[in-house]
């Protein structure tokens, strides 16, 4: 289970959102944690328990993974006079209707994509046959893996993200005991998406 270890599972995630891991630097507890950079930014995996230290531009607190870094740049970088503008799409509501047609035409090459990145990762092809060995045997897992595609795709999400979502669930089979496995993954899905919801309408 060491591929599923929470670092190794924050490795992945980083390398899908284009952080680069540049080296290690010693831990004062011991051990080395993993630094990374995209462009100017600069982060920290810590190698015990795999929290998320923004490094440059530097922030005091870690962060659970990399789609909370996402969250918080974005935000941080996103002019003020953008943020009130999200809320203006939703008096064209009617408009947005006939949008389920599309993105039931769509959601298969959608899921491609997702598929795709998970190919891209570390250890992606292991990646790969693990999502579907899941969904071809775990009804509620292709539920919940449909339910997250189809969110996600109409809520603009990237695909990328998606398969990092896939990835945090397989991380948490280490920590997971019990016959329930694959339904508590799905449900770390059905999290995901409702997740997704959340942070468009916040």
């Amino acid at each position: 289970m060491a591929f599923f270890h929470r670092v190794n599972a924050m490795s992945r995630q980083a390398e899908l959102m284009n952080w680069l891991d540049i080296g290690r630097v010693s831990n004062p507890d011991g051990g080395k944690d993993i630094l990374l950079a995209r462009n100017e930014r600069g982060a920290r995996i810590d190698w015990r328990t795999g929290e998320v230290w923004l490094m440059n531009p530097k922030v005091a607190e870690p962060f659970a993974d990399f789609l909370a870094v996402e969250r918080w740049l974005t935000m941080r970088d996103m002019p003020a006079a953008d943020k009130p503008a999200a809320a203006a799409p939703a008096p064209e509501e009617p408009e947005a209707a006939p949008e389920p047609g599309p993105v039931r035409d769509t959601l298969p090459a959608f899921q491609q994509k997702v598929d795709a990145c998970l190919a891209k990762a570390e250890g992606g092809q292991e990646l790969l046959e693990t999502k579907q060995a899941f969904e071809a045997g775990s009804e509620p897992y292709l539920e919940a893996s449909t339910e997250l595609s189809k969110t996600a795709l109409e809520l603009e999400v990237s695909p990328a993200m998606v398969a990092t979502f896939h990835i945090s669930a397989f991380a948490a089979l280490a920590e997971t005991a019990g016959a329930d496995k694959l339904e508590r993954v799905a449900a770390s899905l059905h999290a995901a998406a409702r997740q997704i919801r959340a942070s468009v309408t916040a």
